[in-house]
């Protein structure tokens, strides 16, 4: 069985061209879809190398958000989450469950020092008083 090379490993940064991510190795145009699906990856039967791709994508998702921190595409996690096929048989489940599995490991890393319902709290101040500035007339000049 030849199994399918890992992507090459890159930076997805804004300068001097920003990546979109359509860049990601795992997202493609479908010609049955008139967007790209976020999550394309190849047939296997070997779920612990799909597991440890599933890992490197996670990767090359997490540097992507490192590297284009003011990217428009938000909800990104969401849209792959929501293409991918969770009832995939066999084998091709480890993709998902690797990408998910260090995107879990990574949070956990990244929260250790945070105050979640603090950032909660802030957050959402910074979001009303977003939308109340924005609701005000602009000033006369």
């Amino acid at each position: 069985m030849t199994r399918p090379p890992k992507p090459p490993r890159r930076r997805y940064l804004p300068n001097p061209e920003p990546q979109p991510y359509q860049a990601l190795p795992f997202a493609a145009l479908r010609p049955d879809q008139p967007r790209v699906h976020c999550w394309q990856v190849p047939p296997t039967n070997d779920r612990q190398h799909a597991y440890l791709l599933g890992r490197e994508y996670a990767a090359h998702f997490l540097v992507f958000l490192q590297d284009n921190p003011g990217s428009p595409d938000h909800f990104l996690l969401a849209r792959i989450a929501g293409d991918v096929d969770f009832d995939a048989p066999g084998a091709e489940r480890g993709y998902w469950a690797g990408f998910f599995h260090l995107l879990e490991r990574v949070l956990a890393q990244s929260i250790a020092q945070l105050d979640v319902f603090d950032y909660i709290d802030r957050l959402n101040t910074y979001e009303a008083a977003l939308r109340q500035m924005m609701r005000k007339p602009p000033p006369h000049t």
